[in-house]
């Protein structure tokens, strides 16, 4: 079996079209794509909170805390990662810990764009705070 590499454009191509069934009610599309990527070892950490929330949308709440709990070991705990995390626990009805991963989520979310990042996942975009002007 010869394997070709994937182009970076392959890439996107794959995480688009995931994204795309994921927003269109077919989680597990999506999830057969991430999981390719990750298999592959092209998969980066917002992919893989996608494809935790893809299984969780899946019907699949222990393999998207698989998941999760693998980006933790990886020192990748953003606030995305903890509110996948609350939902996945919530649908295992581990209320007290999902009531603490959105305590962390929540936290996490309101930190000024100054705190320092407290995992590796600090390469991730951030959303854009600027206003925009008129020229």
């Amino acid at each position: 079996m010869i394997v070709m590499p994937l182009s970076n454009d392959a890439h996107e191509l794959l995480g688009l079209l995931a994204y795309i069934y994921l927003e269109h009610n077919r989680p597990e599309k999506a999830v057969v794509l991430l999981q390719a990527l990750h298999t592959v070892g092209l998969s980066n950490p917002r992919e893989q909170i996608t494809l935790a929330l893809s299984l969780l949308r899946a019907g699949k709440p222990d393999a998207a805390l698989e998941v999760l709990d693998r980006l933790a070991l990886e020192g990748i705990q953003d606030a995305p990662c903890h509110l996948v995390r609350s939902q996945a626990l919530h649908a295992l009805e581990r209320n007290a810990e999902a009531q603490s991963s959105m305590r962390a989520y929540l936290r996490l979310r309101t930190q000024t764009p100054s705190d320092p990042p407290e995992h590796a996942s600090s390469h991730l975009p951030q959303p854009n705070t600027t206003a925009p002007t008129l020229a």
